[in-house]
């Protein structure tokens, strides 16, 4: 049995005005006072859980085994959200418009053949 934890702050994201407020046709400028990478979302939470069993199948030289094992992503299937809106004119500021992966399960099954070394 293994896990993988993943804990990250939130993501940084500019806020930005959504016009051109210094007339140099990019419309990215940002309010007066704000830096880059100012706002931010909220924190990355994430459990990973694999369990496997090995079984021998066999009692000659030549082993065959045989692998079973359940893999579980985003255990308890937190919505963690990305890429935010940070452009104050829009009405989506503040969201996010995309989150990582929902829970995944996945279940194995994998034979393998060994030889005996020569020594």
């Amino acid at each position: 049995m293994s896990a993988v934890v993943n804990v990250w702050s939130g993501t940084p994201f500019n806020i930005t005005t959504g016009s051109d407020d210094n007339h140099d046709t990019v419309a990215n400028d940002r309010p007066a006072g704000i830096g880059r990478n100012t706002g931010r979302g909220p924190g990355y939470f994430n459990v990973d859980l694999s369990i496997k069993k090995k079984f021998v199948l066999g009692e000659d030289t030549s082993q065959t085994k045989l692998d079973l094992g359940l893999e579980a992503f985003n255990v308890f299937n937190r919505v963690n959200f990305d890429n935010f809106i940070g452009t104050l004119s829009s009405p989506f500021f503040g969201r996010a418009n995309s989150a990582h992966r929902a829970r995944e399960v996945q279940v194995f099954l994998r034979f393998r053949f060994e030889t005996p070394t020569i020594r």
